[in-house]
């Protein structure tokens, strides 16, 4: 795949609120992702081709991407170039300004009754599909054939192996598994057990409202909202190859 067919192969900076450098915490250890702070706002710089940062920087808000051509920035999806750019300085290493948080362990408090078990146990009723995991691989398949209106009738993320969809109209695609719900999410087929309101089991698993979760017969999965962005043939490919590089390269 050649930057001709996909456009983020190109991208090598990035411009985004010092405050959302946080979303970089995956590739702390990355040498060649440089920082750049200008006032309120850093500039991020990586050797073009590298999916992972580009992965890790698509949810934050206001982050602008930039492309290099012939010596010239130009900004993501631009023909003309631009004024702006990062300067012309070496940077430091992400792990200079972004820092995770100590762990610190709690005991728990005495419980006078022992804790509930959450699952899912089948019944519940016709459910209407909202959401799909399956395979990158098998997602993949069907975006090569998908028309744009289908595209962009789902939102999607990876975790993982994983993608997973959100929407009304999700696509039929082998071996996935089909969920049902807004906040909390079971397989079509199954409900939660025990069967309470949303917020209560929000509450029970320690989420917010920012977070959604899917239930199975593994256990719970917690997804951000914000990790969910319009599908794109150019995003699923970015996906597949950064998957592809995790296989080989653990």
């Amino acid at each position: 795949m050649s930057a001709a067919d996909d456009p983020w192969e190109a991208v090598s900076a990035a411009r985004l609120p010092v405050s959302r450098l946080t979303s970089l915490a995956a590739v702390r250890d990355r040498p060649d992702v440089r920082i750049i702070v200008d006032s309120d706002a850093a500039w991020v710089v990586w050797p073009a081709g590298r999916a992972d940062v580009v992965r890790c920087l698509l949810p934050a808000p206001s982050v602008e991407f930039f492309t290099q051509r012939g010596g010239q920035w130009y900004r993501f999806g631009n023909r003309l170039p631009t004024s702006a750019g990062p300067p012309a300085e070496e940077g430091v290493p992400v792990a200079n300004l972004v820092h995770l948080e100590r762990i610190v362990p709690v005991i728990p408090a005495a419980q006078s009754t022992p804790p509930v078990l959450l699952r899912i146990v089948r019944g519940g009723g016709p459910k209407q599909a909202t959401a799909l995991a399956c395979r990158i691989m098998d997602l993949m398949r069907w975006v090569d054939t998908a028309t744009t209106a289908e595209l962009t009738a789902v939102q999607g993320t990876r975790s993982g192996s994983r993608a997973v969809l959100l929407g009304s109209r999700l696509p039929s695609i082998n071996h996935a598994i089909r969920y049902w719900g807004t906040e909390i999410y079971s397989p079509v087929g199954f409900r939660p057990d025990p069967d309470l309101p949303s917020n209560l089991l929000r509450d029970a698993i320690g989420t917010s409202s920012d977070e959604l979760v899917f239930l199975d017969e593994e256990g719970v999965e917690v997804i951000p909202r914000a990790a969910f962005a319009p599908l794109s043939r150019a995003g699923v490919r970015l996906a597949s190859r950064e998957h592809e590089h995790m296989t080989d390269h653990p």
